[in-house]
């Protein structure tokens, strides 16, 4: 049975707006302007909750909670209080003592109010609750489910075998003030496209978008408000059955949508009530796990998570291993809603995957062994050195064939330079780019370096001991460049099969640049930004016609928090971004000198810049970054009017 909410509330704008907002999550609403009006319809209906400003005309809201609370009828009617006038713990207090379940002082947020509402709703015996969106999500997803959504701001949303495809705009404003927030089309536009009554394929047709534009600005629209939705607990209804798609289709992963909007509302998870359910319970991963994670793009702070489940602990023991408890339970609350694990009270193995897996959270299985896994057995080792006997005796003119019961550091040394010419940086350390990972780098580096110490150097010939710190040399040299590239995954798409690395070989220089680049890529990604600026400029001095490389080094430049107020270094940032753009017209070039405007408050002309980059580069993350910036902001102060009207 639908819920039937008296609203009483004097300010027409405020009572229309609050009453279109809650219609929109199904429930009834009754307006009434003043205190004698708001007695009357509790009197002559049935009102199942009461929304009661204070400061009404002809009877005040405190005489009409007073009045209630003596009549036998209506003694236990439920009352949420909204007041701008009397504030404080004092009158709170009093309110609580009438019995009312909720005091809200202007300005409140939609999302307070929403949860005064539906939290109160859920106490009334007998008052079951709507569905909530996630709930209709996930039912549409498993059963495959094609029909039409429909979401409280009225916009539907079309759904083809479980997975939003479409949303329907014909005649409405939704995507078209859409647009205008994001800067895409002016207010005539907006009402030429209402007038006409026509699709969304209008605003190409009318040369008013591109179609690509198009495309992106559907999809940002859908994936926005659903995700809105969602954080919103809204509340919503399906059509199931055949239902007609409007142009562009745009479809979009449901698990991924669901993923990013648990990470969004993460800050108001209840925690607490879905720890106190499960917390002590024991997770571990279903074959729908298997299924659906490469659907989703998992953060590493979850994907490190996720390796906490083992069976053996708890969801508590794993929250509290996590950096941020609430975050962590909304995760596994993600989790546990698609299915992809199940609690047991008892430690429960994982289920296995029921069909052949290569590639876990979109990363080969390799990359997620441990370096525990590649530990090299005797067995092993004895194979590869009869593979390569002559790097364990030595060649002509070098150390003689090592006995077993004496090893000379002298020959040692010289066995370690043969061992590394025409190897690259991964088979130094004797590691692969399928087995590698820190820990093996770490553990190998230091077995190789561990000998060399002074009194080791000591023994040495004076050409023995120049060949052992060219070796060390070496050595650091490999263990910086994986350590800093390899970490951020690039360095295997910067070294073919048939590149060598020797100590006698001419490193090219193209290669020794994107090597810095990555490095100094990695370096600007931790913030530390003077070895950024080295390394980008090493690159930039190897290849000084490459846009990219220049155009990086502008930003680390200008990102450098010792160079902002230095008005030389500021100029020199902004004269290699044009100089990246009188090279090549490249998106990154572009969307940096965007970012470099708004710094400037300039939105207009950073938008743009973003504008040109996306169409070198549609799926550029920094250009996307700034326009949801702009339009981020553009939307806040559109929403500014509704925000004083709550005061």
């Amino acid at each position: 049975m639908t819920s039937r909410i008296l609203l009483a509330e004097d300010n027409e704008q405020l009572a229309q707006m609050l009453q279109t907002f809650l219609a929109a999550q199904g429930l009834d609403v009754l307006v009434a302007k003043s205190g004698v009006e708001a007695l009357r319809l509790i009197a002559s209906g049935n009102v199942d909750l009461l929304l009661l400003d204070l400061k009404l005309p002809e009877l005040s809201g405190v005489e009409v909670l007073q009045k209630l609370r003596k009549s036998p009828q209506w003694a236990k009617l439920p009352v949420i209080v909204m007041t701008g006038v009397y504030k404080g713990e004092k009158y709170a207090e009093g309110a609580r003592k009438l019995g009312v379940n909720h005091y809200l002082e202007k300005p409140f947020s939609r999302q307070a109010f929403l949860h005064a509402v539906q939290s109160t709703l859920a106490e009334i015996p007998g008052k079951t609750e709507a569905p909530k969106l996630l709930d209709h999500l996930i039912d549409i997803y498993d059963k495959g489910k094609s029909g039409l959504l429909t979401l409280p701001q009225g916009i539907q949303v079309s759904f083809f075998n479980g997975e939003p495809f479409s949303f329907l705009s014909k005649g409405k404003r939704d995507f078209a003030a859409f647009l205008v927030s994001a800067g895409k089309i002016g207010q005539e536009d907006l009402k030429l496209f209402v007038d006409n009554n026509e699709e969304r394929l209008f605003f190409t047709q009318a040369g008013l978008l591109t179609y690509e534009d198009l495309v992106d600005e559907s999809r940002r629209f859908l994936s926005g408000t659903l995700t809105a939705s969602l954080m919103e607990e809204a509340v919503t209804t399906f059509s199931e059955g055949t239902c007609n798609a409007e142009l562009p289709l745009v479809p979009l992963s449901l698990p991924r949508l669901i993923y990013q909007a648990a990470k969004d509302g993460a800050g108001r998870f209840d925690a607490d009530r879905f720890l106190a359910k499960f917390g002590c319970r024991y997770p571990a991963r279903t074959r729908l796990f298997f299924r659906r994670t490469n659907l989703t793009t998992m953060r590493k702070g979850d994907i490190e998570l996720l390796e906490l489940v083992d069976s053996r602990r708890s969801l508590n023991d794993i929250v509290a291993a996590g950096e941020a408890r609430n975050e962590s339970a909304a995760f596994f609350s993600f989790l546990f809603s698609l299915g992809m694990i199940a609690f047991h009270e008892a430690p429960s193995p994982d289920e296995e995957p029921d069909f052949p897996q290569k590639n876990l959270f979109n990363r080969p299985f390799e990359e997620l062994k441990t370096a525990e896994e590649f530990k090299v057995g005797f067995d092993d080792l004895v194979e590869e050195v009869s593979n390569s006997v002559e790097l364990v005796v030595g060649i002509e003119g070098m150390a003689a064939p090592l006995s077993s019961d004496e090893i000379n550091f002298e020959q040692a040394v010289q066995r370690d330079y043969a061992a590394i010419q025409d190897k690259n940086y991964y088979g130094i350390f004797g590691l692969t780019r399928n087995n590698f990972s820190f820990n093996a780098l770490k553990e190998a580096y230091f077995a190789k370096t561990r000998q060399y110490t002074p009194e080791k150097f000591m023994e040495l010939s004076g050409t023995t001991m120049n060949i052992a710190q060219d070796i060390l040399s070496h050595y650091a040299n490999a263990y910086n460049t994986l350590s800093n590239v390899v970490a951020k995954e690039r360095y295997d798409e910067m070294l073919n099969a048939d590149t060598t690395m020797g100590l006698d070989g001419k490193q090219d220089d193209k290669l020794q640049a994107r090597i810095q680049f990555q490095s100094g890529n990695v370096f600007l990604e931790m913030e530390e930004f003077e070895n950024a600026e080295k390394a980008l400029q090493e690159a930039y001095t190897l290849e000084p016609d490459n846009a990219l490389h220049c155009a990086i080094l502008a930003w680390a430049i200008y990102r450098n928090p010792a160079n902002r107020s230095s008005r030389a270094s500021q100029e020199k940032a902004k004269m290699l971004l044009a100089k990246s753009l009188q090279i090549e017209k490249c998106a990154e070039a572009f969307a940096l000198r965007g970012w470099m405007l708004i710094d400037e408050g300039r939105e207009g002309l950073a938008e743009g810049e973003f504008q040109k980059a996306l169409k070198i580069n549609p799926k550029d993350k920094n250009a996307r970054d700034g326009l949801r910036q702009i339009a981020g902001k553009r939307e806040t102060e559109k929403k500014g009017l509704f925000r004083r009207i709550f005061r």
